[in-house]
């Protein structure tokens, strides 16, 4: 075989490839989700009601004129999405069915004591009165007594108390629900150092949660304190069902959540599965009136008075609590091309997408006169993640081998023409106060700059090391590939099995399909058989997430994060801890991950009594994942969204855009 002649032709196919996908993306595509999700972190924000890893814009949604200034008219706020909502149950959407698609339709129907103000980011009181109280050591315990307010209402006019916080960790921790109730409420004793022993209402504005130990940053406020709140008037016979059942769980969240009463700006009202989903108005959103100024000196008011700061500087963003439009519709739509025709023709006001709007369709909306951009900074990721239960992926040897095939300079740049920029640690770039550049060069700097025969060679090399071999080795002569390895057999002496590679379609993410094309290449050169399979969402998800007790099969998958609580992360705990495992209680560690040095830097993160403690222990727990690789950050692009001119934001400058926030359904006017 002369030399790199296999790469050249899989090269050659895949660079015509990445150009129908684009295409494709224009013209065709399927009904395909997508994990850019919430997870206890994957979650993107709420509008209404923030939870734990879903920033939210609570208090701060909505905006209501003056006593002088005419009132916005009401209006109909039409939405457009590619996926379905896969479930109307609260439950169950922040257990196993955390999508980012829920999350845009559902994460209103939850109240929280406290949220995450965008675009400030700072923690804001949504049911709570002022900041989060301080902890107070009481014997071997810390108790933390936190007033909420009084004049809080679901939306059918029930009064929110402190007995409906109690009632929400108690759910969680009786009936055993896991995933994000699990990070939300830490309320398992064994799992964690520092756990939430109890949340008793003292009254019906005063809430007193007990712990074990010192509540660190990431337990109180940006867990627990940020925890949704569900209304137990609602749901209590439904636990009590639950609660008597063979499997609480599976009898929980199987409760349909359609017509249940919320706690925000808007409530779920209709769910026609495959076709569109509609929430309406609620006269008792008790945010509604809530006036918030926000300043360039990192200044923030609510209703007259500076949460942070002294209020110098200048205004950048002030407004008040709506909700203005009556009714906030979702509209499914068969592929991205259906669902910008319909933004370009006036059908919707805004098309809701976790990757914003694809490089094959931006001229569509740059030259439509209907419509404005937003483009923002990401707060995510798109990646490659092992299935470490099985051979080859829980070598990792096998895992850094595959991580120096991958050329992430030549694939953004060459490739994907430029519209994403490789990434080469976790948290992204976009968020600034928790990045570390220092870092994030010294890993570009042992991946990028080398030429295919160094990747080859450092690929063998850490292959050979863990004990793999080849039914035909590898020439590499003068810094040349004279010939590719073929048949990788692993340290057991077992043959490595055909490896395939899951991403979504080019219908939905024409990047992504591209990039799983040019790694079944590289697996390919490095004598593994290799297919890229694309694959609609909830396939993907079947596969990765199977259910508790169940055997997790796949071998390598692409997809993507948003990674929620950009104030203050915890997605490394909720990603890759031990405590998470998919197939123990349906946690965001898909990949099987377990390290002990690392769980050990996740808990400090969240157990820091100070950002810089939290910092420290975040990018410790970062090299261990550079080392270890259960992952392989791939890239991701700058977020670009398009609305109708016709919509009003207060702001649309905001970490990850318009739909990190929801899309602001209590927020816009018209």
């Amino acid at each position: 075989m002369s030399t790199s002649s296999k790469s050249t032709l899989w090269r050659l196919m895949a660079i015509l490839a990445v150009f129908a996908l684009v295409v494709a993306a224009c013209a065709d595509g399927d009904t395909s989700d997508d994990t850019d999700a919430p997870a206890a972190t994957d979650a993107p924000a709420a509008t209404e009601a923030p939870a734990d890893d879903e920033p939210a814009d609570e208090p701060m949604d909505d905006e209501e004129p003056a006593d002088d200034e005419p009132a916005p008219a009401a209006f109909t706020y039409a939405m457009g999405m590619t996926s379905d909502i896969t479930t109307t149950n609260y439950w169950a959407y922040y257990n196993a069915d955390s999508t980012v698609y829920n999350s845009y339709v559902l994460g209103g129907q939850s109240a929280a004591v406290f949220g995450i103000d965008l675009p400030s980011l700072a923690v804001v009181p949504s049911l709570g009165v002022g900041l989060p109280a301080e902890a107070v050591q009481d014997g071997d315990n810390w108790v933390i007594t936190q007033e909420i307010r009084g004049d809080a209402t679901w939306s059918d006019g029930t009064p929110v108390t402190a007995g409906d916080i109690a009632f929400t960790y108690s759910t969680a921790k009786d009936v055993g629900l896991g995933g994000g109730w699990l990070s939300a409420y830490i309320y398992d004793e064994e799992a964690f150092e520092v756990a939430l022993l109890s949340v008793e209402a003292a009254d019906d504005t005063t809430v007193v949660y007990t712990f074990n130990g010192q509540p660190g940053l990431g337990v109180w406020p940006h867990s627990v304190g940020i925890a949704p709140v569900l209304p137990e008037h609602v749901w209590a016979d439904a636990v009590a069902a639950a609660l008597g059942s063979e499997d609480p769980v599976a009898t929980l969240q199987a409760e349909d959540g359609q017509g249940t009463v919320g706690a925000g700006g808007h409530t779920l009202d209709t769910w026609e599965e495959g076709a569109f989903v509609v929430r309406n108005a609620s006269e008792n959103y008790f945010g509604q009136g809530d006036e918030v100024v926000i300043t360039d000196n990192g200044s923030f008011g609510l209703n007259g008075e500076w949460l942070y700061g002294d209020g110098g500087g200048n205004v950048i963003t002030e407004y008040t609590d709506g909700p203005y439009a009556d009714q906030v519709t979702y509209s499914i739509y068969s592929d991205q091309s259906a669902a910008m025709l319909a933004l370009v023709n006036g059908e919707i006001d805004y098309w809701i997408n976790p990757l914003g709007v694809s490089p094959g369709l931006r001229d569509q909306g740059l030259t439509a006169e209907n419509l404005s951009i937003a483009v923002n900074p990401t707060n995510g990721m798109r990646y490659m993640a092992f299935n470490l239960r099985k051979s080859p992926g829980s070598y990792k040897g096998y895992r850094q081998a595959v991580a120096y095939m991958v050329d992430k300079e030549f694939l953004t740049q060459n490739v994907l023409q430029g519209v994403a920029f490789p990434m080469y640690v976790m948290v992204p770039e976009g968020n600034q106060k928790w990045f570390n550049g220092e870092f994030a060069d010294e890993q570009k700097a042992k991946y990028s700059g080398l030429s295919e025969a160094e990747r080859l060679a450092a690929a063998i090399e850490v292959l050979e090391a863990d004990g793999f071999s080849w039914e035909t080795p590898a020439v590499i002569e003068e810094g040349s590939i004279v010939s590719y390895p073929e048949g990788l057999i692993d340290p057991t002496g077992t043959p490595v099995a055909e490896q395939e590679v899951l991403a979504p379609p080019a219908s939905y993410d024409p990047l992504r399909a591209t990039a799983a094309l040019w790694i079944e290449g590289w697996l390919e050169n490095l004598g593994v058989n290799a297919v890229a399979n694309p694959t609609d969402f909830n396939t993907i998800v079947a596969a990765i997430w199977p259910g508790v007790g169940e055997e997790i099969t796949f071998d390598i998958y692409l997809l993507g994060w948003s990674l929620g609580n950009a104030a203050f992360p915890t997605f490394h705990e909720a990603f890759w801890h031990s405590r998470y495992l998919a197939e123990v209680n349906d946690g965001n560690n898909s990949t099987g991950f377990q390290n002990a040095d690392f769980d050990a830097a996740a808990d400090a993160i969240i157990a820091a009594q100070t950002e810089e403690e939290a910092y420290a222990n975040m990018w410790a727990a970062e090299a261990i994942l550079a080392d270890e690789l259960p992952y392989v950050v791939l890239f991701d692009t700058p977020i670009t969204e398009f609305y109708n001119s016709s919509l009003n934001f207060p702001f649309t400058s905001t970490i990850s855009g318009l739909q990190f926030g929801s899309g602001f359904t209590s927020l816009a006017t018209k």
